[in-house]
Order: structure tokens, then sequence, then C-alpha cells
């Protein structure tokens, strides 16, 4: 009655009561089906002995007899390659049918092949009840799959945890040691604060177990019960120090990680089991245990500066004898976080940081830089000691590396070494990544302008730099750099010639206005540049080639905003430019007071009759030919969809206009005219403070807080009713009477209004616009004036307008060439520089700057761990029962109306207490 043979050959072994037991079968070709008098021989694959011997065949055989193994499931899955999907989605349909099965062999087969799938992604708790059953039978085999599916599966969310405590509470006592380990790993992983609850006092009795693999087990299992219920840690504490005595050293290990775990959220508590620590460090031959202990005494040292100096010797003897990486790292940080004071073991730790930088491991090299950060503010000459290696991280192909060693290169700078830093981050940015380039150019501009440029004593040379960082590729800080041109022109007036005549180049590049994406953010520095060669137009020596540049065809693709700077420089830079040959001519007029305003200069120039005027100068040609070129240029942002950029356009036009006509009609009093506009946008803008209008203290009479208007809701009123004249007074009667007809703002905003009604008050609307067009037209801006129809050439794309040919440059500023010249320069005077940076209303840390902050953020688990002092005296129900070294616990003691056994149950000791009240009140 044997199969026959087919593929492969079956092996049969002979068992214990002397039946074959059939092997595992071929899964490419399967034998026939066995005839019925032959099943007795496969009684050991069948449901039950009794239905084998009989020789009953049911479908439970069958399913066992074909049923495939996790094993034959992952080959197969890895066999369908192209159809996964299809194959795994089959044996989950298997699964289902075989996790029904009565058989528990079956079950757990099923179950431990459902279990591979979950960790796949397929859902796999339609099992959880089934897993519920394997975990409860007496077969440790079994037990274990069953506990295995439940430490993947389960959840906080998973509805049948409310079944198992009592199970768990079972095996936890139970003698059997490989029970108690499975209850206790799996508690571990899906405990909640009920489990925790009504466990910990099970999962603590087993700190006294004999067993040590039991303790340590128990040991690292109560870290995860604390965390889900904070109140069960100071019961357990002074038991679980005790295990750092224990004789077992995994059960010290264990006791180590979990003690060392929770000084991390809350050190300050665990500063009295520094001895003990201490003790450990000096005699543990484990590196595991001697890194919690140094991780320990990391956060430790800045509460007690008296340890610094005890470890200075066994964390010495460890650098100096460790061979494990991870331990000297440790060591390392250790000591530059928290021991800082002690110069001789810095240096030791630099020492070996060097050797770590010049690893050719990436992570050891990230790790040295990154220790070395901590080093910046009380030992920066020691690590400038290492700058070498620390510059040449900044060009590494790994960016972490490179992020690392630029916050260390921006802690090094100082004024000496503030222009060579800086050539070397803009030498690494033509080879940097788009995001890394843009981190070189923030750090550029932020170690310069830094408490008020106070590294920066060559302003010349900045602005050179500024200049270079416009043409920066894709860089994503073109608005920053134009903040700093305008803020240096501001407060530094020495450099205003000098900035004028290095800004220029870029004003007169015509790549810079092409629309592309490595100009994304020039447009935003080219409005700062437009700015200042305008605002300072009396520095320009070549106004034909700036004029040209500012009124450019290609300005049209740059921004509106910045397209309005644009047009207010042209007409700055043109009454710079005739304010100059009236000047060559005669002595130019004197320049008004600060204190009076725009209209008072104007108003004191030419309504004054009593003030003497100067000579007219007539206008010259060229002067003449620069302004139509201007009219003509200016055209087409008359005509711009912007209104700012039009405004400015007509109001620029306009000028040129008045001044051309009043030339043609008396010669000099064009040039006379574009003079007044001179002197009035020469008034120098002065720099003012951010806490400036803070300062400003508001008018007694004036009432900020103040509503409006008390009867806000009677001002407005819905259009509906509205009615004539006549109706008035009546209406007015209606109001006195009924108060509430009133509607408020928000019904009149809310209310749903008809089409007819809408329509109606469009109509209104129009004719109240035309009739206003017709009685203030002179207000209006023109419509497009018809001009003569000449057709254009069309341009091809990349042709620009042609500039004029620079003239050559004057003589350069004093300033400028001492800065040329390499010479030492003395600071110039920052306008504001002396102004208190301290902001009165900013708040002021209490508290000493030793004050021990965690650098580690607490996770949401831990945030019950940090009201419960371990060290303070138990109260009234926090005593824990005395165990003995085997416990015994009845799982169905805890039965309704019983008494409580667990020691962690609130209320579990006072409702004893009052009990006892009663009796003696009783008696």
């Amino acid at each position: 009655g044997r199969f026959p043979r087919s593929g492969r050959g079956h092996r049969h072994s002979r068992g214990s009561s002397g039946t074959r037991h059939a092997g595992r079968m071929s899964k490419m070709s399967l034998p026939d089906l066995p005839s019925m008098k032959d099943m007795p021989s496969l009684s050991s694959i069948g449901s039950s002995a009794a239905e084998g011997a009989k020789g009953v065949y049911t479908a439970a055989n069958n399913v066992k007899l074909f049923q495939k193994n996790l094993r034959d499931m992952i080959t197969g899955i890895r066999a369908a390659k192209d159809k996964q999907k299809d194959y795994m989605n089959k044996c989950l349909q298997d699964i289902r049918a075989e996790v029904v099965s009565s058989d528990i062999r079956t079950k757990a087969v099923a179950i431990e092949k459902a279990t591979y799938l979950h960790s796949l992604g397929y859902n796999m708790n339609w099992a959880s009840f089934h897993v519920v059953e394997l975990m409860s039978t007496d077969n440790v085999k079994y037990k274990r799959v069953g506990y295995l599916a439940a430490t993947q599966s389960f959840g906080d969310d998973t509805d049948v945890v409310l079944l198992i405590p009592n199970l768990l509470k079972k095996d936890l006592a139970s003698p059997n040691p490989a029970e108690a380990a499975l209850a206790i790993a799996c508690l571990g992983n899906i405990v909640t604060p009920e489990l925790s609850q009504t466990l910990v006092a099970d999962v603590y009795s087993l700190l006294n177990n004999h067993k040590p693999d039991l303790r340590r087990r128990a040991c690292l299992c109560l870290y995860k019960c604390f965390l889900r219920y904070p109140e069960a840690l100071r019961p357990s504490f002074a038991r679980l120090t005790e295990c750092l005595e224990d004789d077992d050293q995994g059960v010290v290990q264990a006791a180590v990680t979990v003690l060392s775990e929770l000084a991390m959220h809350n050190p300050k508590t665990y500063l009295p089991l520094a001895p003990k620590f201490y003790k450990l460090l000096t005699t543990s031959s484990s590196n595991w245990m001697t890194i919690k202990l140094v991780k320990v005494f990391g956060v430790l040292t800045p509460l007690e500066p008296r340890l610094a100096k005890k470890l200075v010797g066994p964390l010495g003897e460890i650098l100096e004898t460790t061979s494990a990486k991870s331990l000297l790292y440790e060591c390392i940080r250790t000591i530059v976080a928290g021991m800082t004071s002690q110069e001789k073991i810095v240096r030791q730790a630099v020492d070996k940081l060097k050797d770590m930088l010049n690893d050719t491991d990436p992570n050891i090299k990230f790790l040295a830089l990154h220790a070395l950060t901590f080093l910046l503010e009380s030992h920066p000459r020691i690590v400038a000691e290492h700058k070498g290696n620390i510059y040449g991280c900044i060009e590494h192909e790994d960016s972490n590396i490179q992020y690392c060693a630029l916050k260390i290169v921006r802690g090094l700078v100082t004024k000496k070494t503030l222009m060579d830093t800086t050539a070397l981050l803009m030498g690494a940015m033509g080879k940097s990544e788009q995001r890394f380039r843009d981190e070189l150019v923030w750090s550029v501009i932020h170690i310069c302008m830094n408490d008020r440029y106070a590294l920066v004593t060559d302003f010349v040379w900045y602005l050179t730099v500024l200049a270079d960082l416009v043409r920066v590729p894709s860089s994503s800080h073109g608005g920053l750099v134009g903040d700093q041109l305008v803020d240096i022109c501001l407060r530094v007036e020495v450099v205003r010639e000098s900035a004028v005549a290095i800004l220029k180049p870029l004003l007169l590049d015509p790549y810079l206005l092409e629309r592309s994406e490595s100009n994304a953010t020039v447009p935003e520095a080219l409005k700062a540049i437009a700015w200042i060669v305008g605002e300072y137009a009396q520095y320009v020596a070549d106004h034909d080639a700036v004029i040209a540049a500012l009124s450019h065809p290609n300005v049209a693709n740059l921004p509106a905003p910045v397209q309005a700077v644009y047009v207010q420089s042209l007409l700055k830079v043109y009454a710079s430019a005739v304010s100059m040959h009236a000047g060559s001519v005669r002595p130019a007029p004197e320049m008004p007071a600060p204190a009076l305003a725009a209209h008072e200069q104007l108003e004191g120039m030419y309504v004054d009759p009593e003030m003497p005027k100067s000579s007219p100068v007539p206008m010259s040609p060229h002067l003449h030919r620069l302004g139509e070129k201007i009219r003509t240029n200016v055209a087409p942002f008359c005509k711009s969809l912007h209104l700012e950029v039009r405004e400015r356009g007509c109001q620029l036009k306009t000028i040129l206009d008045m001044t051309f006509a009043a030339e043609a009609e008396t010669p000099g009093e064009g040039v006379a005219l574009m003079e007044a506009f001179a002197v009035v946008l020469s008034e120098e803008i002065q720099p003012v403070s951010l806490k400036a209008q803070r300062k400003v203290e508001p008018a007694p009479e004036l009432l900020l807080t103040a509503p409006l208007s008390k009867e806000w809701d009677g001002l407005l009123l819905s259009s509906d009713d509205e009615g004539s004249d006549d109706e008035a007074p009546d209406r007015k009667k209606k109001k006195k009477g009924k108060g509430k007809e009133d509607r408020s703002v928000t019904e009149l905003f809310t209310q749903k209004k008809s089409k007819e009604q809408i329509a109606r008050e469009e109509a209104e609307a129009r004719e109240m616009l035309q009739r206003h067009r017709e009685k203030m037209g002179q207000y209006y801006l023109g419509g497009e004036v018809p001009e003569a129809k000449e057709k254009k050439k069309k341009k091809k794309k990349g042709d620009a307008e042609a500039l004029p040919e620079p003239e050559p440059e004057p003589e350069l500023p004093l300033y400028m060439q001492q800065s040329m010249a390499g010479g030492k320069m003395a600071r110039p005077t920052i306008k504001g520089e002396d102004d208190s940076s301290d902001d009165e209303y900013a708040p002021k840390s209490k508290g000493g700057s030793g004050k021990f902050k965690s650098k580690i953020d607490a996770a949401e688990l831990h945030a019950g761990l940090g009201t419960y002092d371990p060290l303070k005296p138990l109260g009234r129900g926090e005593e824990m029962p005395s165990v003995e070294a085997y416990p015994t616990f009845d799982p169905y003691a805890n039965e309704p109306g019983g008494p409580p056994t667990n020691a962690f149950a609130v209320g579990a000791y006072r409702g004893k207490d009052k009990k006892k009240k009663k009796d003696s009140k009783k008696k």
C-alpha cells in the first residue's frame, strides 16, 4: 500500500508505534489518491488515529494531505515572478479554508503562512480569533506559532486583546520557562495601558525567578509597561535598581538598558544612581553595556560638574584601548557634550576625531564632523587645527558630510579668515548640486551680515562678492542679495560711488534679462540694482549706457514690480544728467535743508518771488536726443497691463513732454524744470530700525482700541431697503416702532440676490461710472493714442537691441582705490550700528546658561514618565506583593465581585483599608 514513485522518490520513516509516516511530497507531481484499503497506513496524517484505523477517509484528511507548508509557499511565490499577486491571493484562500480546521497542526501551518503574508502587507486581522486559539494550546511548538502571529498582527485596535489577559497571566506564572518567555516577548510588543495595568505585577514577580533568562526578559518588558502605564515605575524602581547587582551579566545589561532609556528623558531623577553606574563602567567587559553607561553619563555630567573630573580616567583609558568604533564615538560625544571643562581629555578626543576624519568610511567621517560641532562654541581653536580636513569635506560626494562641514566652517570664520573662507565657498559653488549651492550662497551672505557686519572691514570687497552671487545660476536667494545691496548702500555712505561702478555691468548685461530657469530670482536682485543706480545717479558717468539698459525692450520680461523700479530710475538718471549739464555751465543751486519736505522745496524754488533765480541754461542737443530716446522706449510701458508700470510710464512721458514744451517756448525753462525734479529726488533716504515704530508712543487722544462706529450695522443698508425720498419719513417712523427690522452686516453680505437684482445693480454701477468719467475725465488715464501704422520687422529670438559702447570709466573713488590696493583699511561708519540690538520685548531666559536641556525630544510614549519620581516614597496602594521563586497565580481569581489581586490596580489597598475602618466602627 505504498505510493507509486513519480519524479522524486518519497522518503518513509517508521515511527515509535510502528506505523509508516508519509514524508514531504513533491510539489510538481502529486501521487494518485490511495484506495480505501490503504488508509490505515496513513492514520498519522488523518484527523485522528481512530478514524485512520477504521479506514475512514474524510475531508480533513484531504486538506492535511495536500496542505502546503511555509517553505512550499515561499518557493511558489519566488517562482511566480509575473503573477505573484494572483498566487498570494490563491494562498490566502487556501489559508482561510485551512485555518478553520479542527486539526491543530493544520491550523498552526495556516497561521504560520498568514503571518508571513502579513509581513508582506496582507492584513490578517480576520484570523485574530484563531491566533488566540493557537496561543491557548498546551503544545509549546504550536503555542510559539500563535504568540509569533500575535506579536506581528495585534495592536491597540485589536478586539481579541480583551480575551488574552488571563491567558498571559497563566503563561507568565507557568513553571515551564519556555511558556513564560513566549508570554513576556508577546506582551512587550502588544502591550496596551489595560494589559500593562493588569499584568505588570506578574512581570515584576519574574524579577525574582531563579532563571537568569526570565529575569532579563522581565526587566526589559517592564520598560514597555512603564511607557503605557507610568504609575508602575515607582513601585518597581527599587527592585529594578537591585538588578544592577545581579550575579548574571545579562540581567545587569538589561537593567542598565532600561535605566539608561529612562534617564535620557528625565536625567535629574537618576543622578543618585551615578555611583552604581560608575562602578559598572570601571568593571564592565561588555561593549554594549559600556556604551549604555557612557550615554547615561553624557546626560548626567551637565547636571553634576564633579562627574566630569571623575570620568577623565575611565574615558581616557577607553579611548586608548578600545578598537570598537561605536564605543569610541560614544565616549567622544560624551566628552565634547558635557566635559568641555577638562582640556586634557578634550584634546585626546579631538586627536581621535582626526583619525576618524581621515577614514574612508563616509559614516565615520560624518560622525567625526558631527562631534566637532559641539566644540565650536567652547574650543574653536582646537577645532580650527583641523580646518584643512574640514574644508576638504565641503566638496565630498556625500551631501550629509557637506552640510555638516559647512556648519563647522560657518562657526570658524573670523575677520582674518573671512575673505579666504568666502573664496573657498564660492569656489565650491560650481561643483555642487543645486540644493547645496543655495546653502553655500546663504552661508556666504549670513557670515558677512551676521551681527551687523561685524566681520566685514572692506565693504567694497563685499559688494563685489554680492555682484558675483547675482550671477550664480538657478540661485534661490536673489531677493536676499538685493536686500543686502540696498542695506549696505543706505548704511555705508563711502561705498555708494563704488557700488554704482560695481553694479552697472550687471545692469548692462542683456543675458540677465532673459527668461530662464537659471535666472529665476535674478529679477529680485536687478530690482535692487536699478534702484541703487537711480537713487545715486549723481555717481553715474555714462548716462547713455545706463538709460539704454533701463529702457531696454527685454525689460518687459521682468516682473511688474521690477519694471516699475526701472521706469522710476529712468527719471532719476535723466534728471541727474540734466542737472550735471547745468552744473557744468553754472554752479548748481543750493541743496534744501533735509527737514524741508518735497513740496516745500518746490514752493521755495519756484513760487517764492524773493528767491534769486539762476541764469537759465539751454538744453544741449545730446540731452535732447537722450530725452527723445527715453520717450520712444517708454511708450510700451505706457500700455502695460500692470497699473503701477503704466502709471509710472505715463508720468515719465508727461514730465518729458512738459520739459520739451517748456524748453521749446523758452530756452532754459525745461532744464530748470528737470533741475527741480533732481533736487526733489536727491533727498537722502535714511535707514530705519525694525524697532523704530515700537519706540513711538501714540498720542493720548488716539484711541486705537475704540470701534470706528457704535452704530456700524445701521450705517449699511441693503439696496432693497432703499426707497424714494418721499418714503423716508414713513421708514423712520417704522424704525422707531420696530428696532429689530434693521439688518446686521452679516445678513447684508450673505443674503442671496436674484438675477434681475444683480443685473439692475450692475447697470446702475456702469451709469455711475460713466457720469463720473465725464465729470472727472482729466484724472483718468488716456486711451491708446492712434499712432502711424508702421510695420515693424519681427526680431529673431535672442536678438537684443545693441547697447551703446560704454565710455572710458572715470577715476575710481578713494575708498575703492584703497580696497584694490590691498592695504589695511579702517572700518567705515555704518548708520544704525550704534543702536541697541537688545529687544526689550523679547522674553528673557531665566536661570544660568549651564542649565541642562535635553537634546532628545521625548516621544509621545515617554510623556507620562517625567511626572513620576521613582525615588519618592511609596504611597498607599503602591506596595508590591511578596513573591516566591516560582510565583503561583490563579488566572480565575479575579472573578467579578472578588477581591482584586493586582498590586497596581487603583484602590486595591484603599478598599481594604476602608473595609477595616467600617468593621472597626461597627464593633
